[in-house]
């Protein structure tokens, strides 16, 4: 019973020492929109984006700015391209290898969409197909469940 008690009381100094309630610390961070994505020397990886244009939670459409791009797997920005859209607008960017020159040869490329924090909604996708001909090897969604939880704090407010 009494170390019950002793327990009690330096649970107590603790929680009035840090003066405020407590906070669980996460180790994992947010998960990035992509990960990385392989491609090989006969694709090309198109990252599109989308400006929503219809109405969420009673906040009206605005237009949508950020930047398309992508890095490779040291990190190097391979492509990039920087947009302002309208509502209903849409953008996108492709990077390729160019002509295969050996052996099939997969290579990592990471998408990225980084919105302005003042832009409206908007929805990347990630698609790869073969340059040729045009048909699609693979498509990409980002983790979005509800259209109203994408946004950047600003519009949030």
């Amino acid at each position: 019973m009494q170390m019950h008690k002793l327990a009690a009381a330096c649970a107590l100094v603790v929680a009035a020492a840090t003066g405020g309630p407590a906070v669980a610390f996460n180790p994992q961070p947010d998960p990035p929109a992509f990960g990385i994505v392989s491609i090989n020397p006969d694709q090309t990886i198109r990252l599109n984006v989308v400006c929503w244009e219809h109405v969420v939670e009673g906040l009206s459409p605005s237009s949508c700015s950020g930047e398309l791009m992508f890095h490779d797997t040291a990190g190097n920005i391979v492509a990039r391209q920087i947009v302002r859209l309208p509502p209903g607008g849409a953008a996108l960017l492709d990077f390729s290898l160019g002509p295969r020159t050996g052996p099939a040869l997969l290579v990592g490329i990471d998408p990225c969409w980084i919105p302005d924090p003042t832009s409206g909604r908007a929805l990347p996708t990630v698609e790869v197909f073969d340059t040729q001909s045009g048909r699609v090897a693979r498509h990409v969604n980002p983790l979005t469940p509800r259209i109203s939880i994408v946004g950047n704090q600003a519009r949030d407010r």
